[in-house]
């Protein structure tokens, strides 16, 4: 194998899946570390394209931890089933605050749970911002910010 830190794309998410096949990873971080370990130096800019290139999901163990796992499969391919699979698993609470909804989510979920968000392709939704433990969904009007916690409530708690 040529030198890790010489990877091409191809060579690099190879890596990473066997990495989140081995390990329990569960932020980017973590897995920018693990590479790192093995002599990938990777941003973590480019870990999240990777993981999104990837699809990688986040699941929780059997002790209740979040990791990454290769996409399976059985995954829900629906739009608005897998949105409320992430939210139902990792979303804590709702707020609206004027146009925006503030997700709360556990640590190192919310852009997991963001993306589904965003594959809803809500016509109401200007966009979503993800943190850590924390999204924002943006959108035009309060109506419309209060009309959309409604809705991810109904999702959440089905």
């Amino acid at each position: 194998m040529r030198n890790p830190a010489l990877m091409g794309k191809t060579e690099r998410q190879r890596l990473i899946q066997t990495v989140v096949q081995q390990r329990e990873v569960a932020t980017q971080r973590e897995l920018v570390s693990s590479l790192s370990a093995l002599g990938c130096e990777v941003t973590q800019a480019t870990v999240s394209r990777d993981i999104r290139e990837l699809d990688l999901q986040k699941v929780r163990t059997h002790l209740g931890r979040a990791k990454y796992v290769l996409s399976s499969r059985e995954r829900p391919k629906e739009p608005e089933q897998a949105a409320r699979h992430v939210l139902r698993d990792f979303a804590r609470s709702t707020r609206v605050s004027q146009q925006l909804l503030v997700v709360r989510c556990e640590i190192g979920t919310a852009s997991t749970v963001a993306r589904q968000i965003d594959n809803l392709n809500n016509t109401d939704v200007v966009g979503t911002v993800a943190g850590d433990d924390t999204f924002l969904i943006v959108l035009d009007t309060v109506e419309k910010a209060q009309a959309m916690k409604r809705y991810v409530d109904r999702l959440r708690e089905a």
